[in-house]
């Protein structure tokens, strides 16, 4: 018996009423690609705020004991700390879907532009939609596209599901605005008969235009980021440690070398692993 199923089987019935008021959360479900109905998440999400509610409970009156503390006062705050704990994890429940959701989001409009200027140089009149998807979904460099892809070729091909109806599936499904586009798109011309090579060889060249204005837009963003870091940081850095050092040897202060030392070996690694954590979230290649 696993835990998602001992969860759901004391928490199952609660979550089938409250599901109703979450429905965003089905749809982040569903955008992540996460293998968990809504009422299959909110009973496990239920399940482990109850028992840490529990346990931090026995853990804080432990503790408070141990200290001396009066009793109710004890209860007050072991009721405080358990129900805030509880309540940061039901709502890292709560968000955990849509940052998944966002995850493949971003990796997915990553590796688009390429994935779609690769099916152009492969398509070709005669070939049957699902060669695109299957080709596609062979290649783990295209990350979420090829899963997406490897999702409609399973429905199709052993779910027996009509392509236009696993296509619509997925397309509901991505976070991708991009690929939505694509996958509606396809969609449309193979029910109407029309060329899709014509179609997808448009859409890699719009892809890659747009690819194009944000690596432009990000060497900007880069160069301005790189000149704060210089002047600030580096600069600023450097001319306190020289002003300090002459206040120094004027006042004969013993916490300078201290207060350099934590700037030097402390502040400056912290503030340079920021910058560099800060420009890989803005790089188009993530």
């Amino acid at each position: 018996m696993t835990l998602q199923s001992v969860s759901y089987r004391v928490f199952g019935g609660y979550a089938k009423t409250a599901a109703a008021y979450f429905p965003d959360v089905r749809e982040e479900l569903q955008k992540a690609n996460m293998t968990y109905t809504l009422e299959e998440w909110l009973a496990l999400s239920g399940f482990f705020t109850v028992s840490t509610f529990v346990v931090e409970m026995v853990v804080f009156s432990f503790i408070f004991g141990l200290f001396s503390i009066q009793p109710l006062m004890a209860v007050f705050l072991s009721l405080t700390l358990s129900g805030s704990i509880a309540g940061g994890l039901l709502f890292l429940f709560y968000s955990y879907p849509g940052t998944q959701a966002k995850a493949r989001e971003v990796n997915i409009r990553k590796v688009l532009p390429f994935a779609v200027s690769y099916l152009s140089s492969i398509a070709t009149k005669d070939a049957p939609p699902i060669f695109f998807f299957r080709t596609l979904s062979q290649f783990g460099e295209y990350g979420e596209v090829a899963k997406d892809c490897r999702t409609i070729v399973r429905d199709v091909e052993v779910f027996g599901m009509p392509l236009h109806s696993a296509i619509k599936r997925r397309a509901n499904s991505t976070p991708s605005k991009e690929f939505k586009e694509l996958l509606w798109g396809i969609n449309n011309i193979y029910a109407s008969g029309g060329n899709i090579n014509d179609y997808v060889s448009g859409k890699s060249n719009e892809l890659m235009a747009d690819y194009r204005r944000r690596i432009k837009k990000y060497a900007q963003d880069l160069s301005l980021f790189v000149e704060v870091y210089l002047t600030l940081i580096i600069v600023g850095a450097m001319f306190f440690i020289v002003l300090s050092s002459v206040m120094a040897a004027i006042t004969s202060g013993a916490e300078t070398a201290v207060t350099q030392s934590f700037i030097v070996f402390i502040l400056l690694p912290l503030l340079s692993i920021g910058f560099m954590m800060l420009v890989k979230s803005i790089s188009p290649n993530g």
